[in-house]
């Protein structure tokens, strides 16, 4: 069978990228007009909104639409399709929780970064080329500078943003060598071909290469998803931000994060299954960095008392629960078939973080104003008494953070270690039955500064100064999307099979028309 024309599989590659095509337009003219006419914010938002709802409509429409694997840049497997189904839902929450949070002149500006920040992020999901996947992360990266000092010109904003700018140009220098490495394997830079050509012909790949490669990749995507040792940026840049920017900046790179290791790493370095050496160098390297950040993030997050700071080292814990998953998913060779994969764990994981921080986030947006912003642990107390509707949502954010079934959250965890016991066997058995110990571990330590907020809600008094506003209904309503989606998502069957649906689908290697060794050997 020959494979289709350089023609069709332009078509089909525009027709695939539809949805993002249309956000980055909207974003673009928005950004541009924005210097020309002067409209409410409220206008601005409800563009982007209708943007991204028509964005999901399209993506609907494309769900059957094919493309060859070893020669499209962009793919819409069901591993595309569902990570950018989440990422749209995600971001229509961030963009309820954003709609009163910037004055008119800079509307269009911050919610046009908004818009871009999403299409990078979908981008990632559906990337199957290594520049094609830089492109989406750096489409990420580059918006959020600008949303970093958009939104509150102070000293504090700005050093948040000088850091994150910075550290984030030199994560992505390391992922950049790292890319080079790992196209230096086979000279392909299709990630589908690349991965049949190291799992079909290892003999082809020079494994001290592939170790180099995993190295600087895992280094580069580490500071996006705020792993120990990058991780030391994220207490003072959340802190430093505007609430709505650290709620996007606790979920947005950690998502892209992760898909870009999925799409990188898991079906190139589980060649061969556990025992040859590219895999057990990837275990053992993720369980170092695992283990360090959840230890970390936990241990730090014990002594916070400013609630952003807190959240930052819980992010990292939480950066470092999904590190698990992914280091099962290097043992997840290919041809295997467990009850629990990694990656599922993974991608199951991220959708319950998404509800649960981004709900958490949007109770302390709705509650603050600028005469009384809650910052602090104690700024929440009494809060069951003011607002009890607001603070049981809030209290099913923190039991899922917990990982208290049974909420999202729980299962979220429950997928995850499953996956890691049930991969505990070959050389790197004690290494694995050590981390799901450490894991456990630290899941219990992790639950005590989350029921701290719940005591302090419930049975402490109020402060002299109540919280007594009116919340806005965008907010309330993204608030209890988040809330109610916390405690069905985790064991809903449509979510549970569209995980494992996408696992396979990012580790799936169709038999191709023309083999890429071919293009190996030709190179």
């Amino acid at each position: 069978m020959l494979p289709p024309s350089s023609l069709e599989i332009a078509r089909q590659t525009l027709l695939i990228l539809m949805p993002e095509l249309l956000v980055l337009l909207v974003a673009t003219v928005m950004m541009t007009a924005g210097a020309f006419v002067r409209l409410p914010r409220r206008l601005w938002c409800g563009i982007a909104t209708g943007t991204m709802v028509a964005a999901l409509l399209i993506l609907f429409g494309l769900r059957h639409q094919t493309i060859d694997v070893y020669s499209a840049i962009a793919l819409n497997d069901a591993f595309s399709y569902n990570a950018r189904i989440v990422l749209i839902l995600a971001g229509l929450i961030v963009l309820a929780l954003a709609h009163n949070q910037v004055d008119d002149a800079r509307a269009p500006e911050f919610f046009g970064a908004l818009l871009m920040i999403n299409a990078g992020s979908m981008l990632v999901a559906a990337s199957n080329e290594l520049i094609f996947l830089f492109v989406g992360l750096e489409l990420v990266s580059m918006p959020t500078y600008l949303l970093l000092y958009l939104s509150r010109r102070t000293a504090t904003t700005q050093e948040a943003a000088t850091k994150y700018f910075f550290l984030s140009l030199f994560s992505s220098a390391l992922l950049l060598y790292g890319l080079a490495f790992l196209y230096g394997l086979t000279g392909l830079s299709n990630l589908k071909a690349l991965a049949y050509v190291t799992q079909h012909m290892p003999t082809v790949v020079n494994p001290n290469l592939m170790l180099i490669a995993l190295v600087f990749i895992m280094a580069g995507l580490g500071f996006r998803v705020a792993a120990v040792p990058f991780h030391f940026y994220a207490p003072d840049v959340y802190q430093g931000s505007p609430t709505v920017i650290t709620a996007m900046l606790a979920w947005v790179p950690k998502a892209i994060g992760f898909l870009a290791m999925a799409r990188l790493l898991t079906s190139v370095v589980s060649v061969g299954g556990t025992g040859f050496l590219t895999v057990d160098r990837a275990v053992a390297l993720g369980w170092i960095m695992a283990v360090a950040t959840m230890t970390l993030g936990n241990t730090v997050a014990l002594l916070q008392d400013n609630l952003k700071r807190l959240f930052a080292y819980s992010s990292i814990a939480h950066a470092g629960y999904l590190l698990v998953g992914m280091t099962v998913a290097f043992t997840n060779s290919p041809g295997s078939n467990p009850a629990y994969f990694g990656l599922q764990g993974v991608l199951l994981y991220l959708v319950a973080y998404a509800l649960m921080t981004l709900g958490a986030f949007g109770v302390i947006i709705a509650l603050s104003t600028p005469e009384r912003p809650i910052e602090n642990v104690n700024d929440l107390a009494g809060l069951g008494q003011s607002h009890p509707v607001i603070a049981l949502a809030m209290a099913v954010f923190l039991f899922s953070l917990a990982g208290i079934p049974p909420l999202a959250g729980f299962y979220g965890k429950f997928s995850i270690f499953m996956s890691l016991l049930e991969a505990a066997s070959g050389s790197t058995s004690s290494m694995l039955w050590w981390l799901a110990v450490i894991g456990m571990l630290n899941a219990a330590v992790g639950a005590y500064y989350y029921l701290r907020i719940v005591v302090l809600m419930y049975l402490r008094p109020a402060p002299s100064t109540p919280i007594n506003h009116r919340i806005a209904w965008p907010a309330l309503l993204a608030i209890g999307t988040c809330a109610v989606l916390s405690l069905l998502v985790g064991q809903a069957a449509p979510v549970v099979r569209a995980t494992r649906k996408a696992t396979l689908a990012a580790t799936e290697l169709p038999e191709p028309g023309v083999q890429p060794i071919a293009l190996v050997k030709g190179r």
